[in-house]
């Protein structure tokens, strides 16, 4: 699982934040200072060279002598040490007079000749690469009779200006640095003080609200905003507080609500087995009382027919044939009623007494079923029980009967149409540790919101035909509670349902 990464804070945010803008503010005043120092330091060569020309252009024009140029090209360098070299040419490029005698005649690269348009004065800087030193060539225009014919190139070393250039940025960068580094400072501690240190109280007095301890009356000197919030707090705590109270009585109003429904439940249950029993012994008691009448018809005609005397053999044996047929007519159903009766009288011992015992699974399963036939006789469907005969289980058979009962009245209720086909199956699979139980019907089916709310409490699609939504909640229950198992539920639609119950194996304690 890949860990989540982690979350810069709030104040670690802005104070970063303001040290990008802070930096940004400061590179900016560094680049326009130095631009602003650059042209005024080309000015300063452009004043100078203005000078140096114009007295080169006056020489010129009044004598056309090359000697009285390169005189006062020396008196140039003389007075000034940081011109290296000065030159004049024409427009082709052939140099009339330089500082340096030998380039005299000479013509210069194309690419090195640099005519200046009146009145204009080019500043450039020479590479590193050919020079030692930083220096600026200063390229003028060379003017006869008002007319622009060559050019005055200066060599000027740079070097102080570089210098102040270097020592002006350098002290822009120092000075900004500090300042932003006092300002984050600053801010940082201004933002612990007036919002880190309360967010942090708010964070510890909302963990003590959620661990269900008492909070005390938050209040800060802060700011207007962190004020607001904290009152916020406040109110929203005590807000809380009576919600908390309020949703404890409603929790308690419908615990005892949904005991009466549950006991109303069971009730109902019984009251369904009361009248099943009534149903199913009725049968068997009215062939008996039946058989008895015609007993009782048969021995007053024999009686008569003794009285009269005319009786005869054929007569005593058809009278006992009678008798012996009706008694074992008679006994039968009476056996059938009173295997009935402790069926149904253990069922409803075991819904109504919480005790443990030890049973045969598939005969107890038989008689809930049993117990249902007075209810699925109005219906078309048919219950196949599968189940080890010789299979024990040792659990709660009044939660079992329970269980087994609501899952069949469900399926009754929700997966099938009046009067239409159907079958119920309970088929019972157990392995060392466990005792699987497989309910499952070929009704409706269900979709999957119906699926993912089923085993809730008050749930129900049928709430306008009487439906409480307690019966599969109580289903639930049962099963992982009372019996320490699991229950779980598919279906598809238009293919029924299917429960699986897991509980775990156990074994009669000895006494």
């Amino acid at each position: 699982m890949k860990s989540q990464p982690k979350k810069v804070s709030l104040q670690k945010r802005i104070v970063f934040l303001v040290t990008i803008v802070t930096v940004s503010m400061i590179s900016t005043m560094m680049i326009f200072d130095t631009r602003s120092l650059n042209t005024s330091i080309r000015q300063a060569y452009v004043s100078q060279i203005s000078g140096m020309t114009m007295a080169i252009n006056g020489r010129y024009e009044e004598s056309r002598s090359i000697n009285d140029v390169q005189q006062i090209f020396d008196y140039i360098q003389y007075k000034n040490i940081r011109v290296l070299e000065m030159k004049l040419y024409n427009k082709d490029g052939e140099i009339l007079a330089a500082s340096n005698r030998k380039e005299v005649g000479k013509h210069m690269h194309p690419a090195n000749i640099i005519i200046p348009k009146q009145d204009q004065t080019i500043v450039d800087r020479v590479p590193m690469e050919t020079s030692e030193i930083p220096i600026v060539r200063l390229t003028a225009p060379l003017q006869e009779d008002g007319m622009v014919v060559g050019a005055v190139e200066v060599i000027f070393d740079s070097s102080e200006e570089a210098v102040l250039l270097k020592e002006r940025t350098k002290l822009i960068f120092i000075v900004g640095l500090t300042i932003a580094i006092v300002l984050s400072t600053v801010l940082w501690l201004i933002l612990r003080v007036i919002v880190i240190r309360p967010l942090s109280r708010l964070r510890e007095a909302a963990v003590r609200v959620k661990q269900g301890g008492e909070l005390p009356n938050l209040q800060f000197k802060a700011s207007p905003e962190i004020e607001e919030v904290s009152e916020a707090f406040n109110e929203m705590v005590t807000d809380l507080d009576e919600r908390y109270h309020e949703l404890q009585h409603a929790l308690q109003s419908l615990q005892v609500t949904q005991d009466q429904l549950v006991q109303s439940e069971k009730m109902g249950a019984l009251g369904n087995l009361v009248a099943g029993v009534s149903h199913e012994i009725n049968t068997p008691i009215g062939i008996g009382v039946t058989a008895v009448s015609y007993l009782d018809q048969k021995t007053k005609d024999f009686k008569s027919l003794y009285e009269t005397g005319k009786m005869k053999k054929s007569d005593l044996e058809q009278f006992l044939l009678v008798v012996s047929e009706t008694n074992a007519m008679v006994q039968s159903n009476l056996e059938r009623a009173s295997s009935l009766v402790r069926s149904f009288k253990q069922i409803s011992v075991d819904q109504s007494v919480e005790v443990k015992r030890t049973f045969l699974l598939q005969e107890y399963l038989e008689g809930i079923i049993a117990s249902l036939k007075p209810t699925l006789k109005k219906t078309r469907l048919r219950v196949d029980v599968y189940c080890d005969h010789e299979l024990n289980l040792y659990t709660y058979p009044g939660a079992l009967s329970q269980l087994i009962t609501n899952l069949v009245m469900n399926s009754l209720n929700h997966a099938y149409e009046m009067d239409e086909e159907g079958s119920l199956s309970i088929r019972v699979t157990h392995d060392r540790d466990t005792i699987t139980i497989g309910y499952s019907d070929d009704g409706k089916g269900m979709n999957q919101e119906v699926l993912d709310h089923i085993f809730d409490p008050f749930f129900t699609t049928s709430r306008g035909k009487g439906g409480t939504g307690l019966g599969m909640n109580i289903v639930y229950n049962l099963v992982t509670q009372s019996m320490n198992g699991t229950i779980h539920c598919s279906s598809v639609l238009g293919q029924g349902s299917l429960f699986v119950i897991t509980i775990p194996k156990e074994e009669e304690a000895e006494l």
